[in-house]
């Protein structure tokens, strides 16, 4: 089992914190973002978005980050992180599904702008932040006070985590969501969540 990957992806991120959950070690190769590797000839045709992560494994190749969690959890019985019972299993695919498309967009354009730098910057920064504050509105109201985003951890709960490390990364701040703060405080003190961590400086 390959694992084509990038230390600073929160998509990669993800899939390598639950394989440190499920006790699985794929053969990580690492794709060179900064290099432009993940447009090459070779990787397209892994992936032609152009994207990583990307899951090889016994002739199947599998780009995007949320069905190689799908398909890790079948393939090792873990049903804990993706339950079979279908309310549960529709309760986090929903979570999944607006990490992508409400909580992510507006931390990855803060992550693009806060790269560049300029004024042109500054402004997209601070409109993005405001869609993310939007976003974690919905989070905060539909944590609360639970254990996990579902009430037990779940696929969901590493998406919207690996998204939210990089939020802070960025100088994102949670101290107006205390449902979300006592939750990721907590999340962040997995072993699987610490050993995911980008070396930075």
């Amino acid at each position: 089992m390959k694992l084509y990957t990038h230390p600073f992806s929160q998509h990669c991120r993800r899939v390598l914190m639950l394989c440190g959950e499920l006790g699985v070690e794929p053969e990580l190769a690492l794709v060179s973002l900064e290099t432009g590797e993940h447009k090459s000839a070779e990787f397209l045709k892994l992936n032609p978005a152009g994207q990583v992560p990307v899951l090889e494994n016994e002739g199947l190749v599998l780009p995007e980050s949320h069905a190689i969690m799908k398909y890790l959890a079948a393939r090792h019985g873990a049903g804990e992180w993706y339950p079979a019972e279908p309310a549960a299993r529709a309760d986090v695919d929903r979570w999944l599904d607006w990490t992508h498309t409400q909580l992510n967009p507006p931390i990855q354009a803060i992550a693009i702008h806060a790269r560049m730098g300029g004024a042109d910057s500054e402004a997209g920064v601070a409109r993005s932040g405001e869609k993310a504050i939007e976003a974690l509105d919905i989070l905060e109201t539909g944590l609360g006070s639970k254990n996990g985003i579902g009430g037990t951890p779940t696929l969901a709960d590493l998406a919207v985590a690996s998204t939210l490390a990089l939020y802070q990364m960025c100088g994102g701040e949670l101290e107006r969501f205390p449902g979300i703060a006592a939750w990721f405080e907590k999340f962040k003190q997995r072993p699987s969540f610490l050993q995911t961590a980008p070396v930075t400086g």
